[in-house]
Formats: C-alpha cells, structure tokens, sequence
C-alpha cells in the first residue's frame, strides 16, 4: 500500500525536481520551434544548407502561415510561460544536491510501497549467530561487568550521519526524560549546533567554577568528545528543540540556570515525573545533581522525610498537551529504575513511529524488580522497533537474537531504532559486537 508517511515531504521534493526538468525540456523544444518558425517565416533560413532541414524549416514556416494572429499569441504565451519555467529550473538545480536526489531514490524507493508488515528488517539472527554473539558478550561482560553502564555515545553520530543530505531532517526533535545536570543535552548540541559553543567539558565548568557543583556524571560524562572530523567535513544546519524532563527541584533549578548562561533558547525544561500515569507520585529526595533517585518503588514506603511529590505525566499525555506533531528523533530515559513505566505511557507514541530511536536503562531496581528486559523487547519489537545492548566497544542485537546472558539484573542500556528507519540500521549494523 503506498503511504507517504514520514516521508511525505522527501517524495513531494523528488516529484517536483522531476516537474521542473521535464517541463524545462518540454520548454526548451518548443522555444526553439518557435524560432525556427519565425526564421522560415522572415525567410532567414538561407545559412542552413541540408535540403531535408530547408524541407523542415519550409513544412514549419507553412504551419505558421495557417496559424490565425490568436493562435500565435496564445503560442506566445505558452513559450513565454516555457521560458518562465526554463529559468526556475537553472534556478532550482543550482540549490539541488544531487547526491541527495539519488540517494533519495536508491534509499526510499523500497519505503514507497511498504505495508504494516515492517518487513524491512531482512538480517535475522541464524541460531549460529546467535550463540557466537552470546559468547562474545560474555566474554565482555567477564571482563567488565559495567561494559553497558557506561556506554560509547558514537550511536548519536550514527543519527547524524543517516540524517546527512536529508533536507526533512534538518529539524531535530529530541527527549532526555530525566536529565539530571544535562550532559546528554551538552552532547547533542556539541553533534549537532557546535557552533553553539555548549558541549560536556563547557557545561562542567560552568558547574563546578560557578554553581560549586563538582560532579562529572557517573561516567564522568564531562570528558566525552564531542565535536569530531565528522561534523567539521559534514556540517549539518540544523535545527535543535530539546524537551528536558527532571523532577528534582534543585536540579531542575540547576538546568535553568544552565538554560540561561549557555543561551539555548530551544531547550524546554519541566518539573515532572515521566511515567505511565497522569496524576501525583512520591519520588525520594536527593542532593542536587545525584543520579540515584527516582519514583519510589512499589510497597516500599519510606519515611515522608525521605520523598516529595512531584506531578507525573505520561509522555502521550505531555505531547498532546504540547500539540507536538513531528516525530521525536531521539528519545533517552533514564529514571533509575522507572524506565519501563515511561515506556508504557508512550505506548501510543510508539505504536504510531512517532519515536525514530530510544535508549533507556535496564536495572534490578524500581520496575525492573517485576519487569523482564526481555519482555520489553518483545513488547517494543511488536510496535516495529529492533533493539541492541549498548557497550563500550559495540553493541549487541537484542531481537530476535535473545540469550539469557542479556538478562542482567544490573545497570546496562538498551538502544532501539525503528525497522523504517533503514539508512539508521544500517550504519548501527556496523558496530555489532561481533564485526568488531
């Protein structure tokens, strides 16, 4: 079933590309026609010495003969709007890329007629794979038990790459449910606006000299490199809106300032606690900028000093509220231990690709005590989403390729793209543990 879809605006653009060639070459022939005519008709053909052009020539200047003085105005008009046209096309090819143009029809022409059915994703994992990659997770995660706590971020250069030359994705949307003292904001904006001037070592200072917080982030986030050959040989315009969501007050209070110092007008920050209701929760109190609280977990009440309440939100609830139509590019959750019940209230975000790629962390704590990786990956994998185990050193692919070695009850990260977003996979494919 052919479905505009997310890229709606991609196709609009390769129609028109292919209007404008067209009807300039469609131009381009009647103009000469048309001055042809008027040599024969002038008898200005003299210099052509071929008798079948004269021929030609003498069969377009009878034609012009019969021609009444309204037929030969409205032929005007039709090679002056031809002209019109020749014109805008020199106009509109000098700002095509065609590159871009190409990419576009080698990329999407499978999209194009694509059903509901996501069978775009054609590597599945034989059983062979499967144990080979099991064995060397294993073996990873022996000698690093934190191998997915603290992850490579090179998953956000692979967005910036499948995104490279695609004029509708130069408006990027992204959601950091939980973002604490916002290093992760810090990284995106060094990827994607480094002329900004705001990346993870800039914001440590500003906290450390100025707010007297001396916090690096638990994976000392402040030395993560941010600006590389990449951006600087591909710059990419864009456009950055980031929503921030944390439901401590001090810290919410922090990245307010931080708002203000590093002048980012497109970062909207909100005091709340995403989750899979709408209403009011408890959450546990904690010192400015720790990363070690969350929504107190189900039957564990502790005392009324030890939490505040905070409003809740679904992110469904949130982006309807906002009235937010465009797809959210990237969305990072990392609640300490509630990420499965913000997964839960974006179930309507998910089920219709409004989310293109999300991580989220797995834990033992909060939900994770009654929830099972794998059943998230199941439940994501029904709304279209193929999902791989973040590390240091690559990545694992979750689904379809399960083995009980990724059931791990300690702090790792999950990173799930969308089966459509084909160019992304791609290029996240080259970082599987196993061609490493």
């Amino acid at each position: 079933m052919f479905s505009l879809g997310q890229d709606r605006f991609e196709r609009l653009y390769v129609v028109f590309v292919f209007f404008v060639i067209v009807t300039s070459l469609t131009a381009t022939v009647n103009y000469f026609l048309f001055i042809a005519a008027f040599l024969a008709r002038y008898k200005l053909h003299y210099c052509y010495k071929i008798y079948y052009w004269q021929h030609f020539i003498t069969s377009l200047s009878n034609l012009y003969e019969r021609m009444s003085s309204k037929s030969i105005v409205k032929f005007c008009i039709i090679c002056g709007i031809c002209i019109a046209f020749v014109i805008l096309n020199v106009t509109v090819i000098r700002k095509i890329n065609l590159n871009y143009l190409f990419q576009m029809l080698s990329h999407n022409a499978l999209s194009w007629s694509v059903s509901q059915d996501y069978d775009l994703d054609n590597w599945t994992c034989s059983q062979n794979n499967t144990l080979t990659q099991a064995a060397k997770f294993r073996q990873l995660f022996s000698k690093d038990s934190g191998w997915s706590a603290c992850y490579a971020n090179v998953y956000h250069l692979k967005l910036y790459l499948a995104d490279l030359n695609v004029s509708h994705q130069r408006k990027k949307l992204f959601f950091d449910v939980g973002a604490n003292k916002g290093y992760t904001i810090a990284t995106w904006l060094s990827t994607w606006k480094p002329k900004m001037g705001f990346n993870p070592k800039n914001l440590y200072d500003y906290l450390s000299q100025v707010l007297k917080i001396d916090d690096c982030g638990a994976c000392l986030d402040c030395k993560e490199k941010t600006e590389t050959n990449l951006q600087r040989n591909n710059y990419l315009d864009t456009t950055v809106e980031i929503y921030a969501f944390e439901p401590m007050k001090s810290t919410y209070d922090v990245l307010l300032q931080v708002r203000t110092q590093f002048n980012i007008s497109k970062l909207y920050i909100y005091q709340l606690a995403i989750s899979n209701t709408t209403g009011i929760a408890a959450v546990a109190k904690c010192r400015v900028g720790a990363e070690s609280c969350g929504l107190t977990s189900v039957g564990h009440v502790p005392s009324k000093e030890a939490v505040f309440q905070i409003q809740t939100m679904t992110l469904d609830d949130f982006v309807e509220q906002k009235k937010i139509k465009q797809k959210i590019d990237l969305l990072k959750i990392d609640t300490e231990g509630a990420d499965p019940l913000v997964l839960q209230g974006a179930d309507k975000l998910l089920s219709q690709e409004k989310i293109r790629m999300l991580i989220f962390e797995n834990h033992g704590i909060g939900a994770w005590k009654t929830t099972s990786l794998l059943t998230v990956i199941k439940s994501l994998s029904n709304k279209g989403f193929i999902c791989y185990m973040l590390g240091k050193t690559g990545i694992a692919r979750l689904t379809d390729c399960w083995s009980s070695v990724y059931d791990v009850k300690y702090w790792s990260n999950v990173l799930c793209v969308h089966r459509r977003e084909k160019r992304l996979r791609d290029l996240l494919d080259l970082l599987l543990i196993t061609k490493m």
